[in-house]
């Protein structure tokens, strides 16, 4: 089965309003960047899906792509390094095989372990005002975890931070208060008396986690975060680099939770099994909408220590999905696809809207 075709579709596609941030903080570029769809076309008449990384640069699909073609994909071998677009081959190529074989992704990734993937409302900064009334909009379409980041540039002082974070939680819990919040300080308290001080004043609210509170890197590093962790009463997360910083993690007793994630499925589902045998439960995350988004359930589906709600940026978070089928939502659940490979195909009229750029490789 040899790849024949490739159409790169760039496209820029809004997202609905407020999602991520509100007028007051504006949208950072990432949320105005545009976005790589290839459509990978074979010699068997099978056509397979990928979502480019954001900000790849246009030569670099160009070349890189142009070097699939004519790729056997019988010979090829996830597990070694696939060099650029390294994620985006690899789903291409599980989607392709899927196709062929009348297997779902997941069954590739080693088999689902759940029908159903929990997610939270995944969103960015905004104004305690317009964080109620997104968690509100959130709570009546079905998510009840509401994920937010924390902490700008324009809180530079301890008491700012702090105010910044209970604030938000507050306006959520005056109208919603059986909404989870999972606050990602993004590592900005820095200090564990800052984050000791968050925790007293956020008790009494329903805070699934605080997510990277403090900072890390120093050479006390796993001392404070099992300091934090043995003196609050919130549940601690935060992303790990890969297996061997997951076990190091694990030592120094400092999470609850491990956020994980790579730059292949196969390893994020590899660190997902590690986390889990070291008694770390956690979640990962997908920013991306349609094909992209469908892989990251696919993989979600096969995580042994996903036992918190999953970051999705994706379905319901943009305008379109660009995919002719629709991804079912049920009570704060993404169902996992059923179909074989990706088990998603592209809207032709939906990418033509929002088309910037075609290319095609031969």
């Amino acid at each position: 089965m040899k790849i024949t075709c490739i159409r790169l579709y760039i496209v820029n596609m809004p997202e609905r309003r407020w999602w991520w941030s509100d007028d007051t903080y504006g949208q950072p570029l990432h949320q105005r960047a545009e976005h790589g769809i290839a459509k990978v076309e074979t010699d068997q008449g099978l056509i397979g899906l990928t979502q480019i990384e954001r900000f790849t640069p246009l030569d670099t699909m160009c070349s890189t792509l142009q070097s699939w073609v004519g790729r056997d994909l019988r010979q090829v071998e996830l597990a070694q390094a696939q060099g650029p677009m390294g994620a985006s081959f690899e789903q291409a190529v599980l989607d392709l095989r899927g196709q062929a074989l009348g297997l779902p992704i997941w069954q590739l990734l080693g088999g689902r372990l759940r029908d159903y993937i929990p997610v939270t409302q995944c969103t960015g900064y905004k104004t305690p005002q317009h964080t109620a009334e997104d968690a509100q909009w959130g709570w009546e379409r079905g998510f009840r975890t509401y994920k937010m980041k924390c902490i700008t540039g324009a809180e530079t002082m301890p008491e700012a931070r702090l105010r910044y974070v209970t604030d938000r939680v507050e306006a959520i819990h005056r109208i919603l208060p059986e909404m989870a919040v999972r606050p990602d300080l993004r590592w900005r308290l820095e200090e564990v008396w800052v984050a000791q001080e968050l925790a007293r004043r956020l008790q009494g609210h329903l805070i699934e986690s605080l997510e990277s509170p403090i900072a890390k890197g120093r050479a006390n590093s796993l001392v404070e975060w099992r300091r934090l962790r043995q003196t609050i009463s919130l549940p601690v997360a935060d992303h790990v680099g890969g297996a061997e910083e997951l076990v190091r993690r694990s030592q120094g007793e400092g999470l609850d939770y491990a956020i994980v994630g790579a730059a292949s499925y196969l390893e994020t589902v590899h660190q997902s099994r590690l986390a889990y045998s070291l008694g770390l439960g956690g979640w990962s995350q997908t920013v991306a909408y349609g094909p992209g988004a469908a892989m990251g359930l696919h993989v979600a589906a096969c995580m042994p220590n996903l036992t918190q709600p999953y970051d999705m940026v994706g379905p319901i978070a943009w305008e379109h999905d660009l995919t002719n089928e629709e991804f079912p939502f049920v009570d704060g659940c993404f169902a996992v696809p059923e179909r074989p490979g990706l088990g998603y195909t592209l809207d032709s009229e939906a990418v033509k809207k929002y088309l910037v750029q075609e290319k095609v490789f031969t």
